[in-house]
This record gives C-alpha cells, sequence and structure tokens, in this order.
C-alpha cells in the first residue's frame, strides 16, 4: 500500500477482503510482478506522485483465478484463469469512441487511481478481464503480460519488422521482452546497445544461447565506433529504432542510425521532462523519418497479438530473474534500482 512519502509502499497485513459489485469480478491472485512504475510509486517521484490518491493498493501486473462474480457478469465463473488490463477507459470519449482506448482522455488506472494487484485479491470490471490459457501461459509468465503488452505494442507500431534491421536502445525487462519479439519475427538483424553493467550482461547472456537466423548483436553505446560497427552490420543504418531507455544520448544515436525513411518507436521516459534532438533539420526532416510515441497496450488488439506469441512458441522465460513473496516487495525494489533483475516476481500465498 502507497503513502505520499518516498520508500512508503509498505505491506499490511490486514486489509478488508474487496468485494466484487455490479459489473465487476474478484480474482484471487497467484502471481503478480513489479513495474517499472511500481518503483517510481516506491520512491514516490514527481513524474507519478500527483497521479496517486494514498492510500492506495499498488501493483498493476497479475494473474490468477476468478473467486466471485458480481451481479450483471456473464460469460464468466468462479475458477477462470484470468488477466487483465488495468486501464479502466470510459468508452466515450473521442479517442475510444475512434477506437484508441489506450490513450482515453479519463482513464483510470487499477493500482494507482484504485486499488490494485499486490494483495490476495484484486476487484476488476468483467469487461476488462483476459482469458488465459494455462498450458501456454503458465502463472510466472502471467504475471507480466502487461508489460509484455508495452514491448508487444512498441514493436508492432513499426510498419513492419521481418526482414529490417532494428537497433533496440535499452535492455531492462520491456527492452528484453521486445528483443524476444523481434528476434521472433524474423528480423534482417538486431542491434541491442545498453549501459547498466547487469542488463548488458544479461543481454549478452540471452544471445549466447540463441541458435536461430537472426544476427544480434550486443553494444555498450559508450565504447568508440560502436556507431560505426552498427552502420556496417546494417549496410548503412536501421530501419527502425525500438527506444526503450528514453535516454537522451540513446535516442539521439538512434536517430543518426537511421536510414532516410526510417522509423523511431519510442516507449521509453526520459527522466526529465524536455528532451533535447541534436542535428533536428538533418536527422529528422531531411531523413524523412517517422517518430512515434507508445503509450500502454492497444486495448485489446495488443493483447490478442501477445497471446498468439505466445502460443506460437515466443521464449520469454528468461525475463524472470527473481521469485519472491510479496512481503519482499521492497526487496524486489532493491534489485530492480540496481539493474540486477528483470522481471521480479511476487506470491501473495508465501
Amino acid at each position: 500500500m502507497a503513502r505520499p512519502e518516498p520508500g512508503a509502499a509498505v505491506f499490511v497485513k490486514d486489509l478488508p477482503e474487496p468485494q466484487a459489485g455490479p459489473g465487476q469480478v474478484r480474482v484471487r491472485i497467484s502471481k503478480a510482478a513489479i513495474c517499472g512504475t511500481d518503483r517510481h510509486i516506491f520512491h514516490w517521484d514527481p513524474s507519478i506522485a500527483p497521479l496517486l490518491s494514498p492510500p492506495v493498493v499498488i501493483g498493476h501486473e497479475f494473474c490468477g483465478h476468478i473467486d466471485q462474480v458480481g451481479a450483471e457478469v456473464t460469460g464468466w465463473e468462479e475458477g477462470d484463469y484470468v488477466s487483465a488490463e488495468m486501464h479502466i477507459v470510459c468508452g466515450k470519449c473521442r479517442a475510444c469512441r475512434a477506437g484508441n482506448q489506450h490513450v482515453c482522455e479519463d482513464t483510470e488506472i487499477a493500482g494507482l487511481h484504485c486499488d490494485g494487484a499486490f494483495a490476495e485479491f484484486v476487484v476488476v470490471p468483467s469487461q476488462n478481464l483476459v482469458r488465459l490459457d494455462p498450458a501456454v501461459v503458465p502463472p510466472h509468465i502471467g504475471a507480466f503480460l502487461d508489460a509484455l503488452g508495452n514491448a508487444v505494442h512498441t514493436v508492432q507500431a513499426a510498419s513492419s519488422i521481418a526482414g529490417r534491421h532494428i537497433l533496440l536502445s535499452g535492455y531492462g525487462a520491456i527492452g528484453a521482452m521486445a528483443a524476444a519479439v523481434v528476434e521472433f519475427e524474423g528480423a534482417a538483424s538486431l542491434c541491442i546497445t545498453e549501459v547498466a553493467p547487469g542488463h548488458l550482461s544479461r543481454a549478452r547472456e540471452w544471445v549466447s544461447k540463441l541458435n536461430g537466423p537472426v544476427p544480434v548483436h550486443v553494444f555498450d553505446p559508450r565504447e568508440e565506433g560502436t556507431a560505426e560497427k552498427i552502420r556496417q552490420i546494417t549496410g548503412g543504418g536501421v530501419d527502425v529504432v525500438l527506444e526503450m531507455s528514453g535516454a537522451p544520448p540513446a535516442i539521439n544515436m538512434g536517430l543518426e542510425l537511421l536510414y532516410p525513411g526510417g522509423e523511431m518507436m519510442m516507449l521509453g521516459l526520459p527522466s526529465g521532462s524536455d528532451l533535447s534532438l541534436e542535428g533536428f533539420a538533418r536527422n529528422v526532416i531531411f531523413k524523412g523519418l517517422h517518430l512515434h510515441g507508445v503509450v500502454g497496450r492497444r486495448i485489446f488488439a495488443t493483447w490478442t497479438e501477445m497471446l498468439g506469441l505466445l502460443a506460437r512458441g515466443l521464449n520469454i522465460e528468461h525475463i524472470v530473474t527473481h521469485r519472491l513473496p510479496l512481503s519482499s516487495f521492497t526487496e524486489g525494489i532493491g534489485l530492480l534500482d540496481a539493474a540486477e533483475a528483470h522481471k521480479v516476481i511476487l506470491d501473495p500465498t508465501t
């Protein structure tokens, strides 16, 4: 549960059980996962603090089984294995009516605006449920489908991936998922840049175990000659940049490396509110680039796509680096802060 101060996400033992109201279901949590947003909440960062109304149960990545069905709910039964889209949209604004619910003007996010999933139970609108197949999505994977959706949305925001040269900047958890999707979808090449030692090591370990046809290369972009090596690999520049880091040097390097007519998909958030693009006329206008901001998941198209990828054999087991009891949430935050983890899975039953 979050309170309005740094480090104030605390474990509370005896909250009352929530009850499913009309149009809602209650889900008993099997597994949950820590998201980057949860880190921002824990540290009470200015970027996220105004969105919360403490005290609130945080957490929005989870899977579990329905254990209570509210009135007026059809199509769902107790025992169904589910996850849920935790962006609760209005369905009435211009964005929603145009089919862009992921940018709804009046979005309410469970785990920020109302109680979320770092608990034994969570109550969600039945219309936000996503049915899972346990043979395809085991609980430790179902716990972070929300984040996988961000990765899939970023990759699929590009006009195409197969047969194209891809640069992925930032191999944190979502970057690692996006890299797996790019390799699975058959890019011509994939170059990964990362500066954090732990993430860099995990990227190289992942590449060492690949045996598919897509050449994948990992670089520390601070090393001299990195840009020229990527140009040589890609025959003059990359077609698509998947920008997951939010770091200004990575964004500007990506613009430099994009081949004319290329695309940059931008998911990463800069630490500040402003961003300076270097050589804007040369690197963006005169190249005719396409810059695309990515937020959340398309509701529910991205869910359908990512469940399809998992059913086809997308392997993201390596994303899970730690499994802890829910009461060890603070330990998980520390691992993520030190870039010693990708996905930390939490178990409310232990």
